[in-house]
């Protein structure tokens, strides 16, 4: 990383003494017995610059030297590639659920929700990544963020909490997104493992889901073997393929059957319906627990909003509307009494290898969302910058907790309420406007801004629209949507109990 074209180092410089919220334009140079000429921390002024700074992972430079197959299937920090690992985590399960919210919530504000929650998780995954922007830079700045002053290497991997308690100067707040991350992680995987048990159900109803679910635990447990999320490139490529296969599917087989204009001006039909359509919605679109890894296994991290931005047009027209609306409006009682959208469907050969390649779809999904949950368990064992031989079987108990889990409470639909209510809401709508407001809030942090000009808008309209959002969606998502989630979820409890041999067989 030595370059010929630095300054010199400022007589008397000390790093120690170094502001890291100025970030005055100073630079830091190795002591020539290093024998690596220039030590990186010196002050960056634009995305572009600190794209040369890599992080967690293989430098970019060095995946050229790998044989052209592996980096073909294996190695992925393309933009390209954060766009089929959003796309892959963004669905999953969820397309198969989302019929039942808009049979719940009614076209019109079922159509809203998605909207709504489309375009305010582009912009808080944007305020997100101009926090992490930040972060990075204090880091570079303060010779924190590689292994040590003589390398270009980095293995720690960024995660939600180190962003959100980081940039604020507020452990207690990093804390509760550590708290929040880890639930939701766990219960993205918990529904991945239901989803996929209810599919095969579906599929041989010979065996109860309770059976499913122990096969689709132990598939799935194999994913805590996948060492980084840039190594799911092969997964998350065939996966935007199944997916889209599903979808479309779910659009044919509800054309085929014939759309109902009376279903579509149907209102709802009470309103614990709506805030748990709500609930579940915000859940669809809530992936950014596990953005950060993404975002900080990118080459070039300043394109990564694009990229997120084109996976939720694609998500969004392509996906989840079209395949809820049709299939509400072909089966609206079938869709409002599933949870799971194959139900509604007449058997097909069409719908066989739906199922088979959803259930695909959701073993890419577990991957995705557990692989946060093994990092901070590395992290916990202290084995997080050891070799993989190390690494990846002391992820394993990571992966039979969730399937314990999966096992206790297997409630399709019902899961993905209480984590939209709960968790969602916190880190995807109202954490990071949070932070953003707080981190900025002083005129010297503004002053400072590398990454952040403001010229349509002014500082006070982007603090205005993100206490907007942390109030609405506070009321709306957390509070009523709670409230409805919470009252789904003992219901089924009630009727089922822990451990059903089969949830609504």
């Amino acid at each position: 990383m030595a370059d010929t074209n630095l300054p010199a180092t400022p007589h008397g410089f000390e790093l120690s003494t170094a502001s890291s919220r100025s970030l005055d334009a100073e630079v830091v140079l190795a002591d020539a017995d290093v024998g690596k000429g220039a030590v990186l921390p010196y002050d960056v002024n634009s995305e572009a610059e600190l794209d040369q700074y890599q992080a967690a992972g293989t430098p970019a430079k060095k995946v050229g030297r790998v044989p052209w197959y592996q980096r073909l299937l294996w190695e992925g920090g393309r933009p390209f590639d954060a766009f089929l690992t959003i796309v892959s985590a963004q669905v999953g399960q969820v397309i198969l659920n989302l019929p039942n919210s808009m049979a719940k919530a009614g076209l019109p504000l079922g159509t809203f929700f998605q909207l709504w929650a489309a375009v305010v998780s582009m912009y808080t995954l944007w305020l997100l990544s101009m926090l992490y922007q930040e972060f990075k830079r204090r880091a570079i700045k303060e010779g924190s963020w590689f292994n040590d002053a003589t390398s270009e290497r980095r293995t720690k991997v960024t995660q939600y909490h180190d962003v959100i308690g980081g940039v604020t100067g507020r452990r207690w707040l990093g804390e509760f997104a550590r708290v929040v991350t880890i639930v939701e992680l766990v219960g993205l995987c918990v529904a991945q493992i239901i989803a996929g048990s209810s599919n095969l159900y579906t599929l041989h109803s010979a065996l109860p889901k309770r059976t499913w679910a122990f096969v689709m635990g132990s598939i799935t447990g194999l994913m805590v073997l996948v060492p980084s999320m840039r190594n799911m490139r092969l997964f998350s490529l065939f996966t935007l393929f199944t997916t889209t296969f599903t979808a479309m599917f779910m659009v044919g087989a509800s054309l085929k059957s014939g759309l109902s204009l009376q279903a579509a001006q149907q209102p709802p039909r009470g309103t614990a319906d709506v805030f748990s359509a709500l609930a579940n919605t915000l859940f669809a679109f809530g992936s950014h627990c596990m953005l950060l890894e993404v975002l900080d296994s990118q080459w070039a991290p300043s394109k990564f909003t694009k990229a997120f931005a084109w996976s939720q047009v694609y998500v969004t027209g392509l996906l989840t509307w079209p395949n809820a609306a049709f299939t509400f409006m072909a089966f609206p009682a079938l869709s409002y009494k599933f949870g799971n959208a194959f139900a509604v469907y007449p058997p097909s050969t069409l719908k066989s290898v739906a199922i088979v390649t959803m259930v695909v779809d959701q073993l890419t999904a577990f991957g995705l969302f557990v692989h946060p949950l093994c990092i901070l368990w590395e992290k916990l064992l202290r084995v997080h910058y050891k070799p993989n031989w190390i690494r990846l079987p002391a992820r394993i108990p990571v992966a039979l907790f969730v399937w314990f889990i999966a096992l206790a409470i297997p409630f399709f639909g019902v899961v993905n309420d209480l984590l939209g209510a709960f968790c969602v809401t916190f880190e995807t709508f109202i954490l990071p406007p949070l932070a953003f407001n707080l981190y900025y809030q002083g005129r010297p942090d503004r002053q400072a801004a590398a990454f952040l000009k403001p010229r349509r808008l002014s500082w006070a309209a982007y603090f205005a629209v993100n206490w907007f959002i942390i109030v609405a969606t506070l009321v709306a998502g957390l509070g009523f949507g709670g409230y409805a989630s919470v009252n789904g979820f003992v219901a089924s409890l009630h009727k089922f109990g822990f451990f059903a041999k089969c949830y609504n067989c």
